[in-house]
């Protein structure tokens, strides 16, 4: 991820940046008329001088954006492939005498990939970690 964003607050290294949404006016570098995002926490790392109103240039570390990749794409196809392996397993504790069908495996590989995903979506949105990007430069 790197991208421009507008300053509005600054405590200490840390930072409340507004996204610049400029893929609407792909050309024009004017960022009076850029449509602005929500506002986002960033790092102020590198000290570099900030005032309200500077647009900076915010990347996220390339170690970080693998971690989220890892986490929110191969846990929930990890938990698929063991639904996939565990359904017969499981349907055989629960006493099932017959065969276990296509329709039975496409069940437990669903409940699995839902409850996967459904763990990541709850991680990212109710559990705060240190997950900010940083500035790497200033633009204006």
């Amino acid at each position: 991820m790197r991208d421009m964003a507008k300053v509005i607050a600054i405590n200490g290294s840390t930072v409340q940046v507004v996204p610049l949404i400029t893929d609407a006016c792909i050309g024009c570098k004017n960022s009076t008329c850029t449509k602005q995002g929500r506002p986002f926490t960033v790092r102020n790392v590198n000290n570099l001088p900030l005032y309200q109103g500077t647009i900076v240039k915010i990347s996220a570390p390339p170690v970080k954006q693998g971690v989220q990749a890892l986490f929110s794409l191969c846990l929930p196809l990890a938990a698929a492939i063991a639904g996939y392996i565990l359904t017969p397993k499981v349907c055989t504790l629960a006493g099932r005498v017959k065969p276990v069908t296509e329709a039975t495996l496409i069940g437990g590989v669903f409940i699995c990939f839902c409850a996967a995903a459904t763990f990541v979506l709850v991680f990212n949105r109710f559990i705060k970690t240190e997950r900010h990007a940083v500035i790497t430069s200033v633009l204006q």
